[in-house]
């Protein structure tokens, strides 16, 4: 619940506020593929440049395979306008297109 909480800040555009609960989601949720790039995303829109690679390095962990170009095969987001700023911070963050 924590996660959507924090995409649904993330998409209201409040990086700081969905930064928050996708940190506190992965206190409870630490090998969640979706909390963790949440962190990636919006720890790099919040230009914490260094604090995104290290997140990326384990959203990589989880997932190898995970590209910005198939982002939507496992989180299902419909709004292109949603989808575009969690592909920006993802790829802020250093995720492959």
């Amino acid at each position: 619940m924590q996660a959507g909480i924090a995409m649904a800040h993330l998409f209201a555009g409040r990086i700081e506020t969905a930064s928050a609960w996708a940190e506190r989601s992965y206190g409870n949720l630490p090998s969640f593929l979706m909390v963790v790039a949440l962190i990636a995303a919006t720890r790099a829109l919040s230009d914490r440049r260094d604090d995104a690679r290290r997140a990326i390095e384990e959203v990589r962990k989880l997932d190898p395979a995970l590209r910005i170009s198939n982002v939507t095969n496992w989180l299902p987001i419909s709004r292109p306008e949603h989808l575009s700023i969690f592909a920006d911070g993802l790829r802020k963050a250093g995720l492959a297109e």
